[in-house]
């Protein structure tokens, strides 16, 4: 089993970083505050929440990969795909975001037979890129991605029709 590092986007980091102290510092205020009365026991409850569910979600963020499968563990959530399922990789930027990603705008796109999709954040895109297309022979570079570098099974991904506005 290989283990891939998570890319974290320092300025992600910091941006929730800075948004959890806020909370923090404002229940601090609340609960130290002599006129708050009950208002400070849902303040309390409420950060733990927050911190509780960041926990559950992001945390420890492990990539691996297996002889057969790529294993994601985000908090609780466990994803897999097969290598041999692939139908489409692709390098992608988003502003949204999915715990499988972390905090990182520059991700990988998997997606299976199914239509089953594994956003992941790689701290070493190219590497990772490189290490999912030994695992999958199948795949062939698809020129029709444009800029952003992609690849296919020609033999069973399903054909992307457009939808007619009428």
């Amino acid at each position: 089993m290989l283990a891939w590092p998570a890319r974290w986007d320092p300025w992600a980091v910091a941006i929730v970083a800075g948004a959890l102290l806020a909370m923090l510092g404002s229940a601090i205020a609340v609960w130290l505050d002599p006129g708050a009365g009950a208002t400070r026991v849902p303040v309390l409850v409420m950060v733990v929440v927050v911190f509780a569910g960041i926990w559950a979600l992001m945390l420890p963020l492990r990539i691996e990969f297996t002889m057969e499968a790529l294993r994601v563990r985000a908090g609780l959530l466990r994803r897999s795909i097969a290598f041999a399922d692939l139908v489409r990789v692709e390098s992608t930027w988003s502003l949204v975001s999915t715990p499988t990603s972390g905090l990182s705008l520059q991700r990988v796109r998997l997606v299976d037979v199914r239509g089953k999709v594994l956003e992941v954040g790689p701290r070493d895109r190219v590497g990772f890129l490189a290490e999912v297309l030994a695992r999958a022979p199948q795949l062939v570079e698809d020129p029709s991605a444009g800029p952003r570098r992609a690849w296919r099974d020609p033999a069973r991904e399903r054909p992307r029709h457009r939808r007619r506005l009428v």
